[in-house]
Parts: structure tokens; sequence; C-alpha cells
């Protein structure tokens, strides 16, 4: 088996980071080098680090927040392995993880491996088997990094959370290209598009397994406004620095996008259109029932008033007819 360095790039998780070393020190086969790169403010992972002495700890400042891909590129610099695995701190690997993810590594072909990455999810292991890590014709990826198809297969991609490259190759690529900035999107995909360029295979090998918990972003939301910007931002980047601006694929992109777009945009309207009117129609049906309940009503006759008038007048001739 070849050498391996981990790298581990983290932003405020001290707590997730303890539990993602402990994780890699039961692994079946140990890694020569474990790497934390640090984008926090204090020093509570470099605490953290402390405890695991087999753990070099570095910071990527200034950059913090944003700037995954330069830790990437701070973890490479420290790096001495042959193979380079990246894990989240939010990832957690199983304890086989590392020696199957080292495996397709037997073929000279293979520039990159990737595996699962388990969210916990009802069926997860099922969705999409038969669409994992696709670049597809219209310049979308598929995902579903969580399915296990039960065979090694060659993918356009990996999950950052769970991927490993050759050194030599990711090295002949100047690293990562720090091109994506915001929620760290694309910047995992852009390197494995590139080895695959050169002619290399990128591997999904199902058995080198992780949980990715998914821990609270130390910014926004998950899948807030952000998230959607530089989702889209930085997938036009990734086409167009791959295959420039008169490639196909970008084109069908933009067209896929822009009608994509359209829809949402007029169901969107529809929608809401549909809510305002229907509470105008709504408050409306309530005015016009008040009005004619009130129009109705005017034309009653007063039988309260009738029944007051006659009631004693009825009362005194029964009383008078009785004996």
């Amino acid at each position: 088996m070849p050498t391996t360095t981990v790298i581990i790039v983290t932003y405020n998780r001290p707590d997730c980071v303890r539990t993602c070393l402990e994780h890699l020190r039961k692994q079946t086969m140990l890694p020569e080098q474990v790497v934390v790169i640090d984008a926090s403010a204090d020093d509570r992972t470099k605490a953290v680090c402390a405890d695991f002495p087999e753990s070099l700890y570095a910071r990527n400042q200034p950059g913090g927040y944003g700037s995954q891909a330069r830790s990437r590129n701070i973890g490479l610099r420290q790096a001495t392995g042959e193979i380079i695995a990246f894990l989240d701190d939010d990832s957690f690997a199983h304890p086989t993880w590392l020696e199957e993810l080292l495996k397709p590594y037997g073929d000279p072909t293979v520039g990159g491996v990737g595996g699962r990455a388990l969210r916990n999810q009802p069926d997860e292991d099922k969705q999409g088997v038969d669409q994992i890590g696709k670049l597809l014709p219209n310049g979308e990826l598929t995902g579903n990094f969580a399915a296990d198809p039960g065979r090694d297969l060659e993918v356009d991609h990996a999950i950052g959370c769970n991927m490993s490259f050759r050194r030599e190759i990711i090295e002949s690529l100047d690293g990562f290209r720090e091109l994506f900035p915001g929620v760290a999107l694309r910047e995992e995909t852009d390197p494995c598009l590139r080895v695959k360029l050169l002619g290399y295979k990128i591997i999904f090998a199902p058995k080198a397994v992780v949980d990715h918990i998914g821990a609270p972003k130390p910014k926004g939301e998950r899948f807030d406004i952000a998230y959607s910007y530089y989702g889209q931002r930085n997938h036009i980047v990734l086409l167009v620095a791959n295959f420039g601006f008169a490639s196909t694929i970008f084109w069908r992109y933009i067209l896929h996008t822009c009608y994509a777009s359209l829809r949402e945009s007029t169901r969107t309207i529809y929608l809401a259109c549909r809510r305002i009117f229907g509470g105008f129609a709504r408050i409306a049906a309530g005015w016009a029932g008040l009005l004619v309940g009130l129009f109705v009503a005017g034309r009653l006759p007063c039988e309260g008033k009738k029944h007051a008038t006659t009631a004693p007048r009825q009362l005194t001739e029964t009383q008078t007819s009785n004996p």
C-alpha cells in the first residue's frame, strides 16, 4: 500500500475535530501523517490537536471562513504521503475506511478515489445507485454519495468530505484552484475534473465509508440564499475553467438553467398570485356575506317586538277564561 497523508480542514468545530481524530486512531490501516488545517480565530482546535501528538497542526490565516481550497493547499504543502486523503471535520471514518480507500490505487491509471458519505437517511444506500458522481451532458452534477452500488465504479467527481488523490498528480496541477469562495461548493469537484482531463480515472469505492453528520454551519443556514448564490457562481466558474466558454456543455448548462429558472419563477409567481388573489377573494366574500346578511336581516319582520306586545294580552285572555 502507498503511504498516506490525511488532511482535515476545519473552521470553529473543535468537538468535531476531536471525534474525527479519534476515528482515525481506530483505523485498520493507520495513516503515516495526519494534518489539521484550522481556519478558526481562536485556539480551541489547537488545544484539541495537542491531545493527538500524531497530528500536525497548521493555520489558515488570514483566510478563515470561505477559503477551504486555500486550507487544502496549506495541507498539501505539509504532506509527505504518496496518497493525499481529505476528510471534513464532521466526517467520521469507519474502521476500514483508509484500507478500502487505498485499494483502487493498485491500478496505475487511477488518479483519485472517493468513498461513501452516510447521512443517516432512510434508504440512502439505494437511492441514485445508477447516478453516482456524474457530470451530465447538460452540465449538471449528480451526487448520491451515500448509495452503495456493491462494487467500485468509475465516476466524474467525488465528495470533498471523503476523497483522495495521488500527490504527484495533484501537485502537477499546482494543487487546488482558489476560484471557489463562499460555502465550499465545487472546489472539490474541480480537481476531480482536472485529474480526469489528464487521462486518469476517478474511482468511487463504496466500502470506504464515513459518517458525514452535517454539523451546523458556522455562519448562516445550510441551504440559505448564500448557498444558492455561490452554488450557481461556482458552478459557472467550474465549467468555464475546465471546458471553456465555447464548450457545448457550458452552453447546454446555460440553456438548461435558464429554462429551469423560468419554470420555477413561473410556478412561484403562480403560487404567489394564487395566495394573494385567494386571500382577496376570501376577504371580498366575507364583506359580501356581511352586506347581504345586513340587507336580508333588515327586511325581516321584527318577531321579537311582536312577541313582546302580544304575549301579555294572550296571557290575560287565558287567565280570564279560567274559573
